[in-house]
C-alpha cells in the first residue's frame, strides 16, 4: 500500500510535496498524524514542525514557514490544512503564488496539504502537484478494506474481533470511521482482560441509542409498507418519549425513504445490492434490507412520502402542534398508499 510504503520510508528518501484528499477525512488525519511520529523528534517539534491553515495572510505565512530552515534535523515538516483550496473561494492570486511556491520548494522542507474537496484533474494546480510531488487520495472503506480498517484498529487495541462483530458494527456504523473507533475502544475498555471481541459482548456495549433508533426507524417504514399505521405512530411516539427531537426525526425517516426510493429505481435496472451500494457509497447491508422494504411501496408513493415529511417538518418548524402534525402524517400517508391501492 502508498501510504504504508511513504510511512516506512528513510526522511531524505521522502518527497517534499504531498497532496491529500479525500471523502474520508478521518484517514488522511490518520496518515498526517503518524507522518509527524515518524518524521519529527518530539523534542524538536517547535521547531521543525508548523501547522497552516487558510485564513488571512495564509499564503505569505505559507511561503515563510516552507523557507524557514530545519534546527538539528535533515527537514521540517509543514501541514497547510485548506478548506478553499480546489474550489472558487480560492483566489486566483493565491493559486498562482502557490504554484510558484511548488515549483522552487526547498529541498529541507516537506509539505502536507490536506483537503477534503475533491480536485480537477485537469487544472494546472493539480497537475502541478502530480509532476513535484506525490498525491494520495483517500476514499471511503468498503467490503474487505473496510473490514480490515476494523480488525487493525481492533488489534492496535490489543483485541482480536469476530467477523460478526465486524457486521454489526458496520450494519449500525456504516463506514463512519471516527464513530467505529470510537465503539471499538468503548468495547476494548469495557471487555478488559478479554482478548475476543465477540458478537454478544459487541451488543452488550456498543451505543443502544444509535441502535435502537435506526432500528425503530426500520420497524416504522415496514408498518407503513404492511399498512400497519397504528404501529408506526406507536413506534413514532416511542422514540420522541426517548429523547428524540420531532424534526430531528422525520429527517432520519427522510433519510430511511430516500434511500429506499434510490435503491428502487437503480434495482429496478437491473443493479445488483453491490453496485448499488458503491453508487450510493453505502455499507450492502442497509442496501439489501432497502431492496425488500422497496417491494412494499410504488416509486411514486416513495415520492409522495417525501414531500409529506417535507410539509410537515416545514409545520413543525413554524410551531404547529409536533404530535397532532406526527399523527397528521401518518393518516395523511395511509390515505396516499390507499389511494394508490384502490
Amino acid at each position: 500500500m502508498q501510504n504504508e510504503k511513504i510511512l516506512n520510508q528513510d526522511i531524505n528518501e521522502l518527497s517534499n510535496i504531498y497532496l491529500l484528499f479525500g471523502d474520508e477525512y478521518y484517514l488522511i488525519e490518520e496518515f498526517t498524524k503518524k507522518f509527524i511520529e515518524n518524521f519529527v523528534n518530539d523534542e524538536l517539534e517547535d521547531f521543525n514542525l508548523s501547522f497552516i491553515n487558510d485564513e488571512g495572510e495564509f499564503i505569505s505565512s505559507l511561503i515563510n514557514s516552507v523557507n524557514q530552515l530545519p534546527f538539528m534535523n535533515e527537514r521540517r515538516v509543514v501541514i497547510f490544512d485548506s478548506n478553499r483550496i480546489f474550489t472558487n473561494k480560492f483566489k486566483k492570486d493565491e493559486k498562482e503564488r502557490l504554484e510558484e511556491l511548488l515549483t522552487d520548494f526547498p529541498e529541507t522542507t516537506i509539505l502536507l496539504l490536506k483537503t477534503s474537496n475533491q480536485p480537477d484533474k485537469r487544472t494546472k494546480l493539480y497537475k502541478r502537484f502530480k509532476k513535484l510531488g506525490e498525491v494520495l487520495e483517500f476514499k471511503s472503506l468498503k467490503y474487505k478494506s473496510l473490514d480490515e480498517w476494523i480488525e487493525n484498529r481492533a488489534s492496535q487495541l490489543g483485541k482480536e474481533i469476530e467477523r460478526p462483530a465486524i457486521k454489526l458494527l458496520e450494519s449500525t456504523f456504516n463506514n463512519e470511521l471516527q464513530r467505529l473507533s470510537t465503539e471499538l475502544e468503548k468495547i476494548a475498555t469495557f471487555i478488559g482482560d478479554d482478548k475476543v471481541i465477540t458478537l454478544s459482548k459487541t451488543k452488550k456495549i456498543i451505543s443502544k441509542d444509535r441502535l435502537l433508533k435506526e432500528n425503530i426507524i426500520f420497524d416504522f417504514v415496514d408498518s407503513i409498507g404492511k399498512r400497519n399505521y397504528g404501529q408506526a405512530l406507536k413506534l413514532l411516539n416511542q422514540i420522541i418519549a426517548d429523547g428524540q427531537s420531532e424534526i430531528g426525526l422525520l429527517m432520519m425517516i427522510a433519510r430511511q425513504i430516500r434511500l429506499i426510493l434510490q435503491t428502487k429505481v437503480l434495482y429496478q435496472k437491473g443493479k445488483t445490492a453491490k453496485s448499488i451500494a458503491n453508487r450510493l457509497n453505502q455499507h450492502p447491508y442497509p442496501i439489501k434490507k432497502c431492496i425488500k422494504q422497496s417491494r412494499n411501496f410504488s416509486i411514486l408513493e416513495l415520492e409522495r412520502i417525501l414531500e409529506m415529511i417535507l410539509e410537515s417538518n416545514i409545520k413543525l418548524v413554524t410551531g404547529q402542534d409536533k404530535e397532532l402534525e406526527l399523527e397528521l402524517l401518518i393518516l395523511n400517508i395511509k390515505q396516499v398508499v390507499n389511494e394508490a391501492i384502490s
